[in-house]
């Protein structure tokens, strides 16, 4: 009975009207064309081939955060204003767990690898240098990219469930058709799950040189229309800050786009962009195999390490203090029980004597 409860919620919740309304899921340019995000001073932020809205906010690689005041939609041109310089923090992934009132996998905190989801809501994406073309109707050429994104996990100890299901053709209803793989996904209690796209953008908007390699970029986007958004926010600061740290420039930034990206449905839900159509293909697996380490480091690395020692501080210090409380409590109730602290005094004075004569 419990089993055809939990199957009619999770059909009420994939056919609800709100979730059937596409002004959730975003829209997109045919292939070639994409929106220019510029700052201020005109100074070019972001080029995509997915549409900006008023109210979309932007973090640059440099960290500053801009927000889309005007948008042309002729010249497909946006601009902003500065909100403010960000300073990533990173929030351990216990720690935004707990936020929403979910429970926390102790293996992580003892060091053991867990659990990562992969997925791709656009199947037919593929890169014009290697696959000949911008899209594949079936896997194009994004599953290459996602397989290597998973192969790279593993190789880190993880356990991977990479789906390849797919939800043709690239619309915006591809969304509401992935929602269903996202909750099966779901079910099996990973840690994170990722949505791997790939932009529509110029060669040179995600093209970068890392560890002496040319690379693509790694580009987050956070959907706005979605009640996790604080807890989404900070976990992609929080991989942001890690992938600073440890590959500058390899996470290009973070969109915070009007959209859903089925985000609602997990806190650490991510959408990426291993590159765009301009790029080859094996320049994006190796941007996207750099940004594996960086889920390994946040996940189950130092990261999980420090929050894991921070717990177990915390428990220590509750432990103590509730010892603490039970000793000033046993006092107290002595105390009382002897007629007051002189007569207490006096009688532990003499059962210490006892105790010596013995």
């Amino acid at each position: 009975m419990r089993n055809r409860i939990v199957i009619l919620l999770l059909v009420l919740l994939v056919a609800s009207p709100v979730f059937a309304n596409d002004e959730i899921w975003g829209e997109y340019l045919p292939t070639g064309q994409y929106y220019t995000m510029v700052d201020p001073d005109g100074k070019i932020l972001l080029e995509t081939g997915r549409k900006i809205y008023l109210q979309d906010e932007y973090l640059t690689t440099d960290n500053l955060l801009f927000e889309v005041v005007e948008v042309d939609e002729e010249a497909r041109l946006a601009r902003t204003r500065l909100v403010e310089e960000v300073k990533p923090e990173v929030f351990p992934w216990s720690t935004l767990r707990e936020e929403l009132g979910l429970s926390v996998i102790e293996a992580a905190e003892q060091g053991a690898r867990g659990k990562i989801a992969i997925y791709h809501t656009h199947n037919a994406e593929s890169y014009v240098p290697t696959d000949g073309t911008d899209s594949i109707y079936g896997k194009g050429g994004i599953h290459k990219v996602g397989k290597a994104f998973a192969d790279s996990l593993r190789e880190r100890g993880i356990e991977v469930d990479y789906s390849e299901k797919l939800h043709l053709p690239h619309d915006r209803g591809a969304y509401r058709r992935s929602r269903e793989t996202v909750l099966e996904l779901l079910s099996g209690s990973p840690d994170a799950i990722f949505d791997v796209h790939r932009d529509a953008a110029p060669r040179s908007a995600y093209a970068i040189e890392l560890e002496d390699e040319w690379m693509t970029q790694v580009h987050f986007v956070v959907g706005r229309q979605n009640q996790n958004l604080g807890v989404n926010r900070k976990y992609a600061q929080s991989l942001k800050a890690i992938a600073d740290e440890l590959y500058p420039g390899l996470v290009k930034g973070i969109f915070y786009g009007r959209g859903n990206y089925n985000q609602d449905l997990s806190p650490l839900s991510l959408l990426l962009e291993a590159g765009a159509h301009t790029n080859s293909r094996p320049a994006a697996e190796k941007g996207i195999n750099l940004f594996a380490e960086v889920v390994d480091h946040y996940f189950y690395g130092p990261v999980a390490e420090a929050a894991g020692r921070e717990q177990s501080g915390i428990a220590r210090r509750s432990i103590l203090g509730v010892l603490g409380f039970t000793l000033v409590l046993s006092t107290v109730v002595y105390v009382l029980n002897a007629g007051g602290f002189k007569p207490a005094l006096e009688r532990a004075t003499a059962l210490l004597q006892r105790r010596r004569i013995k």
